[in-house]
């Protein structure tokens, strides 16, 4: 929204003024019917709620001569309790926002949910799956991700495995179970600068904390659907590490070096929840405004 702005920036400055958290631009969208968004309504149910936690990452480009030059990434000591911690701590803060609305969040009616036919129909397939809190550590050649979601909190089923796989998520609110609320963010914890093709140093890494953050609300109303979704990038500090082997590491050839970040968790822990405060704050002022609007 145009005045995004003007509300990100009266957020940081009451509610996290000692917060080292950068939020960028709201990119926001209303989809189906925009009054609906204004109906008021007393209980969502929570229809995702996911943070994603990046461990690994790689980039390449051709250097000077055309060598391919590529640089590695880790971050260590970030287990899966640490991303539990981190995640129910965000989970109660959405909560929170929320209350403050007068709305409650809730958790699915499972009877429902798994008497729907398309949990019928992934069920006989052997692909439902019903998420009930806890950490999904995906590893894979390229990549490894920790997904976590929040301690006792059912939430929508995927068909096609756990939701920290899938990207086909069957969410609640497509089948009409009831309105809901959701957010989802993904955290990074190194950009990669590409330089000139051609140049000596072609990739650089740099530890830096960052966040995109998916918000959602959906009301239902005569079967029609209205929803408002806004997507925001928010940039937290970089002293989370406790070691590094290099600030900021240049490939001058064709290895792949790797780049290890040691995190000191209770950094980690505290700017990562002071860029996800920062985020929600600046996305329910966002939503305030867009259902003044159309109410």
């Amino acid at each position: 929204m145009k005045r995004i702005i003007a509300a990100t920036t009266f957020v940081l400055a009451s509610v996290l003024a000692f917060s080292q958290a950068e939020v960028g631009k709201a990119k926001n969208t209303i989809m189906g019917k925009g009054k609906l968004v204004a109906t008021p309504v007393s209980e969502l149910l929570i229809d995702n709620f996911a943070l994603t936690f990046n461990l690994y990452k790689f980039a390449e480009d051709l250097g000077g001569g055309g060598a391919q030059v590529g640089v590695r990434a880790r971050l260590g000591s970030v287990d899966e309790a640490l991303a539990g911690e981190i995640t129910n701590e965000a989970y109660a803060y959405f909560v929170e926002g929320w209350k403050k609305r007068n709305v409650t969040i809730t958790m699915a009616d499972k009877d429902v949910m798994m008497k729907s036919k398309p949990y019928t129909k992934a069920n006989k397939k052997g692909k439902a799956k019903i998420v009930n809190g806890g950490v999904f550590d995906d590893r894979q050649k390229k990549s490894h991700t920790m997904m976590a979601w929040p301690d006792g909190v059912d939430i929508a089923f995927s068909g096609d495995g756990p939701l920290a796989t899938s990207g086909n998520a069957k969410h609640m609110w497509q089948y009409g179970i009831g309105n809901s609320s959701s957010f989802t963010a993904t955290i990074d914890f190194i950009s990669f600068k590409t330089a000139a093709i051609g140049s000596t140093a072609s990739v650089r890494s740099k530890p830096q904390l960052t966040m995109m953050g998916n918000f959602g609300a959906t009301i239902w109303a005569k079967n029609k659907v209205g929803g408002y979704v806004g997507s925001i990038k928010t940039e937290g500090a970089e002293d989370f590490y406790s070691e590094i082997t290099d600030k900021s590491l240049e490939a001058l050839s064709s290895k792949v070096v790797d780049n290890v970040y040691v995190v000191d968790k209770m950094k980690f822990k505290t700017n990562v929840l002071e860029m996800i405060k920062a985020s929600m704050d600046a996305q329910f002022a966002d939503y305030d405004e867009v259902v003044a609007k159309n109410r």
